[in-house]
């Protein structure tokens, strides 16, 4: 199953509860293992090594900072943002994917 994660991030923001910005996301991703952290793909190396040495879950958004800001619906660039709460959306399912053997023999 291929998930659109524009349409999911759009809905996981209207649902659920997401922390936006590179700085709260370092904070929550400190105190929190239960979350989930989105880093665009130019996310500055000093941010994503600190949100990777955490430990927490993470969706490499394939496109530019600007391209997560635009996804999620907001007028600036989204460099990181964390995931606390799903909502109704199906986001999760990209880990699900991944998770999925490659073993298809005929």
């Amino acid at each position: 199953m291929n998930i659109d994660l524009n349409k999911e991030l759009r809905k996981t923001i209207r649902t659920g509860k997401v922390l936006i910005g590179s700085n709260i996301s370092i904070d929550a991703v400190k105190n929190n293992s239960d979350i989930t952290a989105v880093l665009a793909a130019n996310c500055p190396p000093h941010i994503r090594a600190q949100i990777q040495d955490s430990g927490v879950p993470i969706i490499e958004y394939p496109g530019m900072s600007i391209d997560l800001g635009i996804a999620c619906g907001k007028p600036f660039t989204i460099a990181a943002l964390t995931i606390l709460d799903p909502g109704d959306s199906g986001i999760m399912s990209v880990f699900e994917e991944e998770e999925m053997p490659d073993e298809i023999e005929g």
